[in-house]
């Protein structure tokens, strides 16, 4: 199927129609402006069809993107493990010891 012409919908640009296509983006003209976009990201969270459904393109599309990655975050984290377990910190991951002193209180203490 061919994208280009297909109507679509933005929450804040209201509607526009796709005037291109490539491998990653997707070129979309509306009344004020033509705006680039991810594809297919964008159909997750910025556009819709104007007729309501996704056409089977996109939709096959959509699922090849969330599988890659849902396996590139596998990866990071199966690499964090093994990180982590060779004692290399990894900025951001650092494991800090909860402080028990934070969690006791002095009975004597007056209100």
């Amino acid at each position: 199927m061919q994208l280009e012409n297909l109507a679509v919908k933005h929450k804040v640009f209201g509607d526009g129609v796709i005037l291109s296509k490539s491998d990653k983006y997707i070129t979309v003209h509306f009344a004020t402006a033509d705006k680039i976009f991810v594809y297919p990201d964008a159909f997750e969270k910025f556009l819709t069809v104007a007729s309501g459904e996704l056409p089977a393109e996109i939709l096959a599309d959509l699922d090849v993107s969330r599988a890659t990655k849902d396996k590139i975050l596998k990866e990071k984290r199966e690499e964090n493990v093994r990180s982590m377990m060779k004692g290399i910190v990894i900025p951001g991951k650092e494991i800090v010891p909860e402080s028990k002193d934070d969690d006791q209180h002095d009975e004597t203490e007056e209100i």
